[in-house]
């Protein structure tokens, strides 16, 4: 085993799973990839993105402990942030959108009212039939 295997990585003393080591790595050469393309050096990305060389590298190369700022700001740089802002969208969420039909009410029925509100006539008949907010 190499030592890159024999232990799981780490960012400020917490470990990171290895499925998500290599998330960081491959989303860390995508970006690489993408700044390339667009032939913007390393010093140039750098300075726009406000962090120095060495940041720019880590990010790079995957290293778990960039923040997420840094992320970001690359992003930006490249002209893909809204893909980040738009990551966990609840409307593209197809889990959480199967998951709240699930909990919509199969029938929805007239609310009862108590004998105080009886009382009060036919005035609270017609708010009771306007719609909500009404």
């Amino acid at each position: 085993m190499t030592a890159s295997t024999d232990k799981a990585a780490r960012t400020k003393g917490s470990a990171v799973h290895p499925s998500i080591a290599r998330g960081i790595a491959r989303l860390g050469q995508d970006i690489s990839r993408a700044r390339r393309a667009r032939r913007i050096s390393t010093t140039d990305m750098a300075a726009r993105m406000g962090v120095g060389r060495s940041t720019l590298h880590r990010l790079e190369q995957g290293d778990p402990g960039v923040s997420l700022n840094t992320l970001a700001m690359a992003l930006s740089v490249l002209g893909l942030f809204d893909r980040l802002a738009d990551l966990v969208d609840p409307a593209s969420d197809e889990l959480g959108l199967m998951l709240a039909e699930k909990t919509l009410p199969k029938n929805i029925s007239r609310r009862r009212r108590s004998p105080s509100e009886k009382s009060q006539g036919p005035a609270a008949d017609a708010a009771d039939d306007a719609p909500e907010g009404w």
